[in-house]
């Protein structure tokens, strides 16, 4: 047997449109807790890496290369991401960067 539902009343009814036209509004700006100054004393590369980060780059490792970016993590109790950055970007800076 099929339970019939009641009907809503005109205040949910409104209340149910004024929830929807919200849904469909644009989320108003995200506002960065951290400040988007980074210190002018640090390295190029640091004072980069505070930036918004806006994209991202996928890059190919074999297996062995893999293992190897997982054992250093480990090693030096940091993720993969963080590891990677403290290597790559202290050697980008230093060939390409506007020093």
């Amino acid at each position: 047997m099929v339970k019939v539902r009641a009907r809503s009343t005109p205040q949910q009814e409104k209340a149910a449109e004024e929830f929807a036209a919200k849904a469909e509004q644009p989320d108003p700006p995200v506002q960065q807790t951290r400040s988007a100054k980074p210190r002018s004393d640090m390295p190029a590369w640091k004072r980069r890496n505070k930036e918004p980060k806006t994209s991202g780059a996928n890059i190919r490792v074999s297996p062995s290369q893999l293992e190897l970016i997982r054992r250093a993590a480990e090693i030096e109790e940091t993720s993969q991401q963080k590891l990677i950055e403290s290597i790559l970007w202290p050697i980008m800076e230093e060939r390409y960067g506007d020093q």
